[in-house]
Parts: C-alpha cells; structure tokens; sequence
C-alpha cells in the first residue's frame, strides 16, 4: 500500500472523514483489502480515542482481558458510529462500573447482549465480552463464566446461573463459612459445638421463625458445595441438623446422617477447607433445592458414594472424647488459668480423670459458662475434657518432657500462652485463681459480666472475669459521678491525665462533663469485701482509655504517658 495512503488514513480524524475516504476509494476501485484493513484499524483507535474521552479511564498498564475488552468497545464503538449511532449506555457502564466489572454486569443477563450481537454480525464475535469471560475466567465471577458459556453455546454443569456475588445469599454464605474458619482455628481445626440459631445469630439472623427458611437454605447450598469438593456437609457440624435437611423422600437409600455428622464434628479442618468449599458455593445458584434436584437427576450414585464414604472412617474411642472436649465453647483464658492452677497444685502426679478435684473443678467451669454467657449442653466441661485439658499441661512441662514424654500432643496457642505467663509465678498464679473463683460466686446469679466482649478492649492476661469486672467497675455510674466531683473541685475542670485533653475547651457546652475514668489498681488484687475507692481511680479521654486497654497486658497511665512524650518528641 501506497506510503501516502497510510499516512492519510492515519490522519483521519474522525468517522465522518474515514467514510468519505472509504466511499472515494470505492468509486475509485482502490478500496482494495490492505486499505479495508487499514480503514478498520483506524476506525477502531479512533473508537479507542473515543472511547477514553468518554469514560476517563486509563486504558494504559492493562492485563490481557482487558486490553481485549478495551479491542471489543473499540470495534463495537466504530460499528455504532457508522451505523449514525452512539454507545453512550456502553460508555455509562465503563465509566461507573470499569473494565472487568462493566463486561461483568452486561453478560450476565437472560440473552445475548446487543454487542454480542452488533459484533457477531461483524464476523467479530471472537471479542465480544462473553468470549472475553470464557478466555479469562480466572478474572470474572462464576455467574459470568455461566452466563457467557450459555451465549456462546456452551454446556453448564448446572441448570441455574451461580447466584450474584453481592447478593444476600452469598454474602451471608460467606460470613458464615468465614464464622466457621475462625471458630476452627482458634481450636485446632475442630469446629466448636453451635445451634443453627447460634449459627444464625452470628451472621445477623437473630430471629429463626422469620429467617429459619433461609438460614437453612443456605446451609444446604454450603453443603453441595461440600458434596462437590469431597469434604463432609458443614452443616452437620451443628449440634442438630434442620429438621427437613437430608430426608430420603422417594430414594431407595438413605444418607447416613450420624456417620456424616460424625465427620463433620470430628474433622480437623483446615484453612484450605474452608476457602475450597467458599470457592466452590459461588459457582451455585441461590436456591439449593434447585441443585440437589438438578444433581439428583444426574448424579445420585456419586452422591450416595459421597455420603456413604463417611461411614467407612475408622475414629478411635480417643479421638472422639478430645473432639468432643473442644467442640463445645472454646476455652476461655479464665478456664485455662483455673485448670493451670489445679495442675500446679498437683505437678508431680496430676489427679485422676474420677477424682474429686478433677469433679470440682469441672463444677466449677460450668458455672463459670453461667458467668460469662456461655452456652451449656449435656458435655459442657465434663470430667473427661477436664481431665485431658490437664494432661495438654504436660507437653509444656519441662519438668514432664525431660523425661523423654510427651503428654497429649493436641494442645492449642492458649495453653501455651498462659503457661508462660502464669507457670513461672504459682503464687500470682494461685492469686488471680482465687480471684476468677472469687467473681464466679459473688456473680453467679447475675449478669452483671454476661454478654459479648467490648470492642477495642483487648482481653486482661488475667482473664474474662477480671476484664469484666474491671470494665463494670469504671462504669459505676456512683464512682464515675464522685470522681468527676472531686476533679472539679481540685482543679475546676475534668481533663485527661495523659494528654490533658478537655472536651468542654475542644467542643464547648456539648463537650461539658465528658470524660473516661479508668481503674488504676489491678482489680484481681481487691480483698474480699474491698470496695473501690475514688483514689483508685484516674480521669482519660476516650482514646487514651483505649490505649490503656490496648494489649493483653494493660498498660498503666505511666507507660501511656511516656508513648505519648516518645511520639512527640519524634515529631509524630
């Protein structure tokens, strides 16, 4: 092609020029192919230019999907113009939505996009967004992928598109799995004993009669999903399945629920588990009866292989009362330190499973459930997990270990922590058991320390109870009211002790008698009977509280004091 003919159809600066060109070099007979391809090319970057202008988007830097989705407006875009249209909807979409995210919305709809069809009349349907989303899949939704293969006429494992990412199912579905991953983690993989109004509670469906429906369906999609990558039903790792949940209707054969359930409660799961089972319910649609019917029809013996391959796992008498011991409430430091405090006291021959100290203690523990809020069932802190909670000591113990033993090797990150902070001083140890003891008695038909923990107060070394205690305390509406009294008669306004922060000077009258007071004195260290006293107490702002409260070993009102002249020094 002729050097000045390229020059001039890359001057063409827009598609008004570009059809006049187009339409001389016809009447000419020069509209040969090199000079179509050349006028397409064009025509594409001058839709590219477009395109930018349009939308504000950095077409620069792009990955590989992308660059093919900036190609397909650009085309579809040039195809609109010569047809005296525009794609301003298109151009809408990329502006609000952005690459990925506006091929994402438009494939994902019950028929073919009209650029879909604008480019397949083109011949160009090789970079319509549908087989944008099929080359790339990795960079678009499941629901994406499914409504794109369907365009293209392509087969779908399932009948029913994956339900949206941002759609309540889902996204309850993933709080959910991510309660679950959390509740393992912390306890060694073994998913602690909940209810379904537990469950549901968790991920904000505290009302069962008006959410149960749906709480159920969604654990009934979490548990195909579970079928599809071979792990047992999450849903059974509950202390009871819904009613309804794996009823045999007109099969020939039933699910062996308690060997699945069995399964699910004795697994130790992993990370990997939990985001395997994720990945694979955004595949599904919303409404899991429309799965299992679908797979039902198509795959019941791999189904039934699924179910019934759990029953075939050999478990040991062991392993059954240690799952059992941690899937009920997982320990609390306050348990911990008690059951500690009974080990040191017996380091030498630690008492027997049906011995009286193991009984007491574990009579203890259960009241200590009552205190804090935590939920009781028939196995709640039995002799059995009490008496294997003492025996995870051991693998700490050097005085155990350096006889070549081991103890129970399925100890947690808990016990070890408390060991080391509590196992060097059996006197401090001994005081704050004393203490927790103390707070189980004198709370025990209250509750005054029930409930969930505050955010942003990070958990005492010593305990829940003396957390809880010490939080009540500040929030004696008498000792608040007579410490600010005696702040404004010493010094005739209340300001932080560490930062000297004043809320009436910074916001005027609505700022007037706002102040935090803290507890300076350890309260597990009170003697029975002692009474707070306004001298054990210290006016803070709110977030030098914070600070105070900040990490597991409080900070005092000194050391807080000393950060901040640290940090002001540095110029921060």
């Amino acid at each position: 092609m002729d050097e000045r003919v390229v020059r001039t159809i890359a001057g063409l600066r827009d598609w008004a020029e570009l059809q006049a060109f187009t339409k001389n070099a016809a009447a000419r007979d020069r509209l040969t192919p090199d000079v179509k391809e050349a006028l397409d090319q064009r025509s594409v970057e001058l839709g590219r230019e477009l395109m930018a202008r349009k939308t504000g988007l950095d077409l620069t830097s792009l990955s590989a999907a992308e660059q093919k989705i900036v190609l397909a407006v650009s085309q579809y875009v040039a195809l609109k113009e010569f047809q005296s249209s525009h794609a301003t909807r298109t151009f809408d979409q990329l502006r609000n939505r952005g690459l990925i995210g506006a091929a994402e919305s438009a494939v994902c709809r019950g028929s073919p996009t009209e650029g879909f069809r604008t480019l397949a009349e083109a011949n160009h349907s090789d970079i319509s967004y549908e087989q944008i989303v099929v080359d790339h899949t990795q960079e678009f939704s499941e629901r994406a992928i499914w409504y794109s293969r369907r365009a293209l006429g392509m087969p779908n494992t399932l009948s029913n598109p994956p339900a949206q990412d941002s759609s309540d199912i889902q996204t309850k579905t993933t709080s959910f799995i991510a309660w679950l991953k959390k509740a393992a983690k912390i306890n060694d993989g073994i998913i602690p004993l909940f209810t379904n109004d537990e469950a549901a509670a968790a991920i904000g469906r505290n009302d069962m009669q008006k959410y149960g429906r749906a709480h159920g369906n969604m654990q009934s999609r979490i548990d195909f999903a579970c079928y599809r990558v071979e792990l047992p039903p999450l849903g059974l790792a509950a202390e009871e399945p819904f009613e309804l949940a794996w009823s045999q209707d007109r099969r020939t054969w039933a699910f062996p629920v308690m060997q699945m359930q069995r399964a699910a409660q004795l697994r130790e799961w992993t990370d990997q588990d939990f985001d395997r089972v994720l990945r694979e319910t955004e595949r599904l649609p919303g409404q899991a009866h429309l799965i299992w019917k679908d797979a039902f029809a198509k795959e019941e013996q791999a189904i039934q292989a699924w179910a019934y391959s759990f029953s075939t796992e050999e478990i040991t008498g062991e392993d059954i009362e240690e799952s059992r011991a941690k899937r009920n409430a997982i320990w609390s430091r306050d348990e911990l330190i008690l059951a500690l405090d009974l080990y040191m006291r017996h380091r030498a021959s630690p008492p027997a499973r049906d011995s009286l100290e193991i009984e007491e203690l574990s009579e203890v523990l259960n009241q200590l459930g009552t205190v804090l809020g935590q939920r009781i069932n028939g196995t709640y802190r039995n002799t059995n997990g009490v008496y294997m909670k003492l025996m995870n000591f051991r693998r700490l113990d050097p005085d155990y270990t350096a006889e070549g033993k081991k103890g129970l090797t399925r100890g947690n990150q808990d016990e070890a922590r408390v060991w080391d902070q509590f196992a060097v001083d059996p006197a401090r140890l001994a005081e704050v058991a004393r203490f927790i003891r103390k707070g189980i008695t004198e709370h025990l038909s209250d509750e005054n320390l029930a409930g969930p923990d505050e955010t942003g107060i990070e958990e005492a070394e010593e305990g829940k109870v003396a957390t809880r205690m010490h939080r009540y305390r500040e929030r004696d509406r008498r000792l608040v009211v007579e410490a600010k009294v005696q702040a404004m008669k010493k010094h005739g306004r209340l300001v932080c002790s560490v930062c000297n922060f004043d809320f009436s000077k910074r916001y005027g009258d609505v700022g007037a008698n706002i102040i935090d007071v803290h507890h300076t004195k350890p309260v597990h260290t009170l003697e029975p009977g002692e009474k707070t006293k306004v001298t054990d107490l210290v006016l803070l702002c709110s977030n030098c509280h914070r600070v105070v409260h900040s990490r597991r070993t409080w900070l005092s009102v000194e050391q807080v004091k000393t950060a901040l002249a640290n940090a002001s020094a540095r110029g921060q």
